[in-house]
């Protein structure tokens, strides 16, 4: 799938930012970002991170069905990701997968970290006796950039949904020799919500990457910023006309 022609270029936000000389973003890897595009949704968001494409919708807040003590006192987060069967090189049948145990679904394992990242920053408190489910779709996976690209479109879909939030979080994926080190990110509040990493690193390696995870998420949230206020100014002109 070619990307759309209103994507957005990292490295002038970067300019813009003044982080030019202090971040190694490749000027290859484009972003998109869209939301509103699931008018059944109360949010929905449609992201492209490099080569990999993420839906994301959002059902609620709504009533939830649970009675544990803890659905009584904030809001519980359900979150479902599935793949495309053309998400990947090599082509899938859903019908076919099989798993020994929940423990060892890619997708259950997704969802595990989509809830850490995004827990930190979810007035959950403001919606008692209620429920959030987030569905993902994966339509392409370039094996680098996934999970961060799902944290982004969740927390794009999240704002569309005018779900109150402490602060967005923004992810960034590096590659480290086979392994991947990804970070979310809170620019505002200036906090980490996440970070998994399944490689090796020294202590003033994994300060390195942490740092350069943090810079592109500042650009990855100014590319957030400029969607919602286009989004805010279309409205606003909208309504205009209409009066």
């Amino acid at each position: 799938m070619e990307q759309p022609d209103e994507c957005f270029d990292p490295l002038q936000f970067a300019v813009d930012l003044d982080l030019t000389k202090s971040t190694k973003i490749n000027p290859d890897e484009k972003v998109y970002i869209s939301k509103s595009l699931i008018n059944q949704a109360n949010g929905s968001s449609y992201i492209e991170l490099s080569s990999t494409k993420v839906t994301c919708a959002i059902y609620g807040p709504r009533e939830t069905s649970s009675s544990s003590d803890e659905s009584y006192s904030k809001c519980l987060l359900e979150t479902s990701i599935k793949f495309s069967p053309f998400a990947r090189q090599k082509r899938v049948d859903p019908l076919l997968i099989q798993y020994d145990n929940d423990e060892d679904c890619e997708e259950a394992e997704l969802c595990s970290r989509l809830e850490e990242a995004l827990l930190p920053c979810i007035l959950l408190h403001k919606y008692p006796k209620s429920q959030i489910d987030i569905i993902i779709d994966v339509i392409e996976d370039d094996g680098q950039h996934l999970l961060s690209a799902i944290i982004l479109s969740a927390t794009v879909a999240l704002i569309d949904a005018c779900i109150e939030l402490y602060d967005t979080v923004v992810a960034k994926s590096l590659k480290v020799n086979n392994s991947l080190f990804t970070l979310g990110y809170m620019p505002n509040l200036a906090q980490v919500s996440c970070l998994f990493f399944d490689g090796e690193a020294t202590p003033n390696e994994l300060d390195l990457l942490t740092d350069e995870a943090v810079k592109q998420c500042q650009v990855l949230h100014k590319a957030i910023c400029k969607v919602v206020i286009n989004d805010l100014k279309s409205a606003i002109a909208l309504n205009r006309k209409t009066i």
